[in-house]
């Protein structure tokens, strides 16, 4: 059956704590996105520092949405996050980043941006715990689903069936459909459900009735 998954991106760790108090009520994991503004323009909480000081029932996946992760990695292992998804476009250490997270007992994703050939994951299909495509182009709320990458999705799925693909970006009970018919099985859903102070029991039940 398909995931869904909160996705939370912010700057404020107060904003932080809501967001993960309201995703409890509801979900057993969220996916943290963290951005540094030089892989992406965006800047969020350092993570790291947040996790320290909360308590919470969620597993944790933690997207990194940062240059160089391989710098960072040593401090993210000691953290209580169970999924780590590197970005392909943002290191040329994606054989020790995998290694190094599985090593530790946890995942370890591989992401490709929507302008990123699939060629470029091709090497890891076999190493990492699944691929992520990203249906937007990275760093904010709200960007704009790409609907190209849907057919980008379908390819790799003909050609590695096997290979379990999650979903990041733009996200809606329009979109959600589709990119589950692309080959889905995990949607990381981020402004659907904490933009514009939507209702995240009304949003959660739109997105069940076109997921589901």
């Amino acid at each position: 059956m398909t995931e869904i998954v909160p996705a939370i991106l912010t700057s404020d760790p107060d904003e932080f704590n809501e967001m993960l108090r309201s995703a409890e009520a509801h979900f057993s994991r969220v996916h943290l996105d963290i951005a540094d503004g030089i892989f992406v323009p965006n800047t969020t909480i350092n993570g790291i520092e947040e996790l320290e000081r909360i308590h919470t029932p969620l597993a944790i996946t933690v997207h990194l949405m940062v240059a160089n992760p391989e710098n960072i990695l040593e401090q993210w292992l000691k953290t209580r996050t169970e999924v780590f998804i590197f970005h392909i476009e943002s290191t040329a250490q994606m054989d020790e980043l995998i290694s190094r997270t599985q090593a530790a007992g946890k995942k370890a994703g591989v992401a490709l941006n929507p302008s990123t050939p699939i060629q470029a994951v091709v090497p890891f299909v076999d190493k990492a715990d699944f691929i992520q495509f990203m249906t937007v182009d990275p760093g904010f709320y709200g960007s704009e689903f790409r609907e190209d990458v849907l057919s980008k999705m379908r390819d790799f799925k003909q050609k590695y069936p096997a290979v379990k693909l999650w979903a990041d970006g733009g996200i809606n009970p329009a979109t959600a459909k589709r990119v589950v018919q692309a080959g889905a099985e995990v949607l990381a859903v981020g402004s659907y459900f904490f933009g514009n102070g939507k209702d995240l029991d009304e949003a959660l039940e739109n997105m069940k009735k076109a997921v589901y």
